[in-house]
């Protein structure tokens, strides 16, 4: 028997007026929607109800939108957006719901495009985490005299692409002291993982494993479901999503999954419950992935333009053994995909090598251009 609808469409935005969409997210309570996009602009809307109601347009970046973030109602009303120029921005609502943004705080210490941002889970306080192509990630961390700080690590040779942070645990033996750590991945075909210790940034050991053969575009974090263990998914060029697990921390990662996709991944997103898996990939096509009993991840839905369309699938079954790692190959940004899917972006151009500049960044500017389709 077929199980039950995982999905639906619940309404679309006008977006003729904007430039290319880049990245769309709403704020923790579903109500409001912040689009990033290439015409320099991030646009904040009231979706309440179904409606598209203008509550502001963010106008300071000097090149095309990639990615913007919302931080947790208890800081107040606060978004994040990083783009081509370099900069990082943080902008607040004054007063909540008034439609009047300011800038809050500029970073202009990245030497490239940054790629992503994201705020962490609020039991860790303000903290911004920032992905770029000069190979760095920085995180900006509001402290008790109303200053940001800032620290960085190298993360990925030739770019750091997107980041993903680990949920807080909400289990009662493991909720007090929760660590912060954080999933990057990059140019460099990796995806690895760090820890803050005493406030310094190290990588973990031992490193996940190498699978994917070209650029990593996307990681996400599954949300906790009560369980001890950890999941991590990242999306790549080589037009695969792997799913890797750690039964505790400190334990080694293990490849538990392997999806092979159509079309080069762009973004990725679990739902809430980390029940479902979103996959964005190609020419704003989307699937839907959910984990079977015996740890495989089976299709069950497809997102487009014009709407949801759900998969006929089979989850039952007795619970079986989790199959062996997958062999890993030698190893040689894009859309946060919300549920609806409705800003899937063209699909970027096949990566070039680029050629020799004095400028070493001229290069990797170039190939973020090309990762977002422009």
């Amino acid at each position: 028997m077929a199980a039950p609808s995982v999905g639906q469409m619940v309404g679309t935005l006008d977006t003729a007026a904007m430039g290319l969409v880049h990245d769309a997210q709403l704020d923790y309570y579903g109500k409001r929607l912040a689009a990033a996009s290439s015409d320099f602009t991030v646009f904040v809307w009231d979706v309440t109800d179904g409606q598209q109601k203008p509550a502001g347009q963010l106008k300071a970046h000097e090149g095309p939108v990639w990615k913007v973030s919302w931080a947790h109602p208890k800081f107040g009303s606060l978004i994040a957006t990083c783009g081509y120029d370099m900069k990082v921005i943080i902008w607040k609502e004054v007063p909540a719901y008034s439609a009047n943004w300011q800038i809050a705080f500029v970073d202009t210490s990245h030497q490239a495009s940054v790629n992503d941002v994201q705020f962490c889970p609020w039991e860790h306080g303000l903290r911004l985490a920032c992905a770029s192509s000069d190979g760095t990630v920085s995180v900006l961390s509001y402290a008790a005299d109303h200053q940001w700080r800032r620290t960085a690590f190298q993360a990925h040779m030739g770019g750091a692409q997107a980041l993903s942070w680990m949920p807080a645990a909400h289990r009662e033996a493991s909720s007090a002291g929760c660590p912060m750590r954080l999933a990057t991945c990059g140019c460099d075909s990796s995806v690895s993982v760090w820890k803050n210790e005493g406030e310094v940034w190290s990588q973990e050991m031992p490193p996940l494993p190498s699978p994917h053969s070209d650029w990593v575009r996307a990681v996400a974090w599954r949300p906790d479901d009560g369980r001890n263990n950890s999941v991590i998914a990242s999306g790549a060029w080589d037009k695969t999503v792997v799913i890797f697990t750690q039964e505790m921390e400190g334990q080694p990662w293990r490849q538990t999954a392997r999806l092979t996709l159509p079309d080069k991944v762009e973004g990725l997103s679990w739902s809430v419950t980390g029940s479902i898996l979103a996959v964005s990939y190609g020419d704003g096509e989307a699937t839907l992935y959910k984990e079977a009993f015996n740890g495989s991840y089976v299709e069950v839905g497809k997102v487009a333009e014009t709407g949801f369309t759900e998969v006929p699938h089979n989850l039952g079954g007795p619970p079986a053994a989790a199959p062996p790692p997958a062999a890993v190959p030698q190893s040689p940004q894009g859309l946060d995909l919300a549920a609806t899917g409705l800003f899937a972006e063209p699909p970027a151009p096949a990566a070039a090598p680029a050629p020799a500049a004095p400028d070493p960044f001229a290069a990797q500017q170039q190939n973020v251009l090309e990762a977002f389709g422009m």
